[in-house]
């Protein structure tokens, strides 16, 4: 992701969320996007809630409740194309500021 657009970004996933959000390092694991964690209420533990722009190879056993958050239509169409299981899916848009939550459901094998 662009580095001029990572502020606006990150500015929106707390906004969005409505919650307490903090970032984690990249994971191997998670097709190496970077972790988004969530507390739901102050005192509260954080929780893994969301992965910012993994490797759209890794999808192919996703977590179905893990949303995977992408900052415009190309990331998104990279992670519709790769899709293998229904995933969750926030296109975060830092310019217009607008946000759109999608399931997207894998694509039929040619």
């Amino acid at each position: 992701m662009d580095a001029g657009v990572w502020p606006a970004f990150t500015r929106l996933v707390r906004t969005v969320s409505g919650k307490t959000v903090e970032y984690g390092g990249q994971s191997p694991a998670h097709g190496n996007g970077l972790l988004v964690y969530s507390r739901p209420h102050p005192g509260r533990e954080f929780r893994l809630a969301g992965v910012v722009c993994p490797d759209p190879e890794a999808l192919t056993r996703w977590p179905a409740e893990l949303t995977i958050l992408v900052p415009s239509q190309t990331w998104l169409a990279r992670i519709q194309a790769a899709a293998r299981s229904p995933l969750k899916v926030a296109v975060l848009n830092p310019t217009t500021q607008h946000c759109t939550f999608l399931r997207i459901r894998p694509q039929p094998q040619a």
